[in-house]
């Protein structure tokens, strides 16, 4: 198995793991650009304001990143009947991407 199948199996296995939920992707005009996508959220995760240089309480969603294509930085995720706008990226290795996200 090559490294590339086995980063891509650990990463399935770990959101089927750690999953808070199923969500749709949309682009910045509200077309649903992805289904069903395992994502992780946090909540009270810590992020510096670039403008006070104070501390905020932020969420993130996290998901595979090769899940979201097209990619669309001004989209958002729909989970739950709630819609979790992307504010800006938190992370991002190549593989797993967290977003910072706001309803």
């Amino acid at each position: 198995m090559s490294w590339a199948a086995m980063r891509d199996r650990m990463h399935k296995t770990i959101l089927r793991t750690l999953a808070d939920g199923i969500a749709e992707y949309h682009s910045a005009t509200g077309a649903v650009l992805a289904s069903g996508v395992e994502v992780i959220m946090e909540r009270d995760v810590e992020r510096l304001d670039d403008v006070s240089g104070m501390l905020d309480r932020s969420v993130t969603i996290t998901v595979r990143k090769s899940l979201l294509q097209p990619f669309d930085r001004k989209g958002a995720f729909v989970m739950d009947g709630k819609t979790w706008h992307i504010d800006g990226i938190a992370a991002d290795d190549g593989h797993m991407i967290t977003f910072y996200v706001v309803p």
